[in-house]
């Protein structure tokens, strides 16, 4: 299997994060995985969001006095989808200066299956996108920022299977709960774990392995893709997921030689804020990486 770039939030340097815009130049770039986050409205709707909250003020001239949450911010699961809707969420990001001044809402998940696959088909894009949704999930926030599990899971289960995208779409989170919820409604969905940094602090890779074998007991289920921050990667941990038949894709992988590094190790992909720059890197090296030996 070809090694996979996935555009982090879309390509997350040049457009807003997990917007219709980003997703588009996505694949206008060549990438076909994009991945994105996912939290719910206040009427259950599942909205394109990273974040829990709303920082930027209405779009609309009429003046709204935005509804209160966390230090003073706007929160999605507070707040009906048509009222999110009215919010500017493609303010500049200051780590990324090269990305393009626009004004636009954050997306329905919905929306975004329409609009990018009509786009591809419209501009000629060949292929089709395949879609890696992150369910953005806390065990402490359980009815405070979003749904719990079980019904998190359905909302984003049933969406996927009245979308007809079952085989286009893979779910993850840093929250196995959620997961596990979503893979007892639909076992024949592609399922993914995260791990964070976090995991390696101390013995840095022996941690990782150590977290990564509790996480997969406790799991209750086999999932295909344990995704972790490619600082905790090596190839003891690369080993350990490929021996139980688990693809390991780095998060987020953006300078040149840390992606290299990870195809080396025997990554089976990166989720880069660069598609761009991971694309024309791993075309020019194509050569050389047909020649490599190992089974990864």
């Amino acid at each position: 299997m070809a090694f996979e770039i996935q555009a982090h939030r879309g390509a997350r340097a040049l457009f807003p994060e997990n917007t219709i815009p980003a997703f588009c130049c996505a694949a206008s770039l060549g990438a076909r995985v994009v991945e994105l986050d996912l939290m719910v409205s206040k009427d259950h709707q599942i909205v394109v969001s990273h974040d829990p909250w709303l920082p930027a003020p209405p779009r609309s001239e009429e003046q709204r006095e935005p509804l209160k949450g966390d230090c003073g911010r706007s929160m999605l699961y507070a707040m009906p989808y048509a009222d999110i809707a009215l919010f500017d969420c493609a303010r500049p990001h200051p780590s990324f200066p090269q990305q393009a001044r626009m004004v636009t809402c954050k997306p329905l998940l919905s929306t975004v299956f329409r609009e990018v696959d009509a786009f591809m088909a419209d501009a000629g894009l060949g292929g089709s996108m395949l879609y890696n949704l992150e369910i953005k999930s806390w065990p402490d926030k359980d009815g405070l920022l979003h749904p719990p599990p079980a019904q998190y899971a359905e909302l984003v289960v049933q969406l996927v299977e009245v979308a007809a995208l079952s085989d286009r779409v893979r779910i993850q989170s840093f929250d196995e709960r959620v997961v596990r919820e979503a893979w007892k409604l639909n076992p024949e969905l592609c399922y993914g774990l995260l791990i964070d940094y976090d995991h390696g602090h101390g013995n840095h890779h022996a941690g990782a392995a150590g977290a990564v074998r509790r996480l997969l007991s406790r799991a209750g289920f086999l999932p295909a893709y344990l995704n972790p921050h490619h600082s905790l990667v090596d190839r003891e941990l690369t080993d350990l997921l490929h021996e139980r038949g688990i693809r390991m894709i780095p998060w987020t992988v953006n300078d040149p030689g840390e992606m290299l590094a990870m195809h080396h190790i025997g990554a089976d992909g990166i989720i880069t804020d660069y598609p761009d720059r991971a694309i024309a890197l791993f075309s020019r090296n194509a050569s050389s990486f047909s020649g490599e030996s190992g089974d990864h």
